[in-house]
């Protein structure tokens, strides 16, 4: 809990300054926006204010007293399983932060606190959903309940639905629309980073298994189309057409597209 001299505003203001005083300076806010609807600011309010009472008294005196607001805002820590199913867990850490006027007998000063506050949350995002997502395939899933607020999908081998805020569904299906997963996850910062290997190799697996499943194998012989869709969604399109490129005279007429796309990504593995 730090006392930091300042005086935030805005929410913009308060996930920047959040994210200095946690050491996530790599992150974006934009990471941060998508999980603002898995806070339960109803809960948090009251244990808020609470601690800002205690804090403020601690510090300025027993007969001081604050005017502000508090802002809740979730700092994500990323993690990959691959049991029971492939799974991205984002571990959301809430944190308070609050620009603050302090008023006393003596004197008033503008001061911001800084602290986390209350559990982790967990938020669980399986490859099959995040690949549902890239292919606007969603509807793959059955609805099991819905309450304007969350959904919850029957996803294949989860034990329990899978619970999710409809606006982090509809937030993620928009910046991955705008980006590629790989640049999604270095909005992450290095915790990102260390994660895409796993998470663009599984989403390439049920990529070539969709593909499979989808053609017979006499009509699996790649394709460029095929394959530039896939590198693009992993990689975005700059890179996807450098490490086609650097790959392309050593793609085989009868090589299927699992096939080609591994040995591109070979090939720039060795480049780089």
């Amino acid at each position: 809990m730090r006392f930091v001299f300042g005086h935030i505003t805005d929410r913009d203001q308060s996930i920047s300054l959040v994210l200095h005083e946690a050491g996530r300076d790599d992150m974006s806010e934009e990471a941060v926006k998508l999980f603002l609807s898995s806070v339960d600011v109803t809960r948090l309010q009251t244990e808020g204010e609470k601690m800002l009472d205690t804090e403020v008294r601690r510090k300025y005196g027993r007969n001081a007293r604050w005017q502000g607001k508090p802002w809740f805002v979730p700092v994500p820590q990323l993690r990959f399983e691959a049991l029971p199913v492939p799974l991205l867990i984002f571990n959301l850490q809430p944190y308070l932060a609050a620009g603050l006027t302090i008023l006393n007998a003596d004197r008033s000063l503008s001061v911001n606190l800084v602290s986390p506050i209350g559990k982790p949350e967990k938020l669980m995002l399986p490859m099959e959903f995040l690949h549902a997502i890239l292919n606007n395939r969603l509807e793959r899933f059955e609805i099991v309940a819905k309450d304007g607020t969350y959904t919850s999908w029957n996803v294949p081998f989860l034990r329990e639905p899978l619970c999710l805020p409809d606006e982090f569904v509809t937030d993620l299906s928009w910046n991955l629309e705008r980006k590629s997963v790989a640049s999604w996850l270095l909005s992450f910062g290095a915790n990102g980073r260390s994660l895409m290997p796993q998470v663009v190799g599984s989403l390439l697996g049920l990529q070539f298994r969709t593909v499979a499943e989808s053609r017979p194998p006499s009509d699996q012989v790649w394709g460029q189309d095929v394959v530039m869709e896939t590198l693009i969604r992993m990689f975005g399109t700059t890179k996807a057409k450098v490490k086609f490129s650097q790959a392309l005279s050593n793609l085989s007429p009868d090589m299927t597209n699992e096939e080609a796309i591994r040995l591109v990504l070979q090939i720039a593995g060795r480049e780089e």
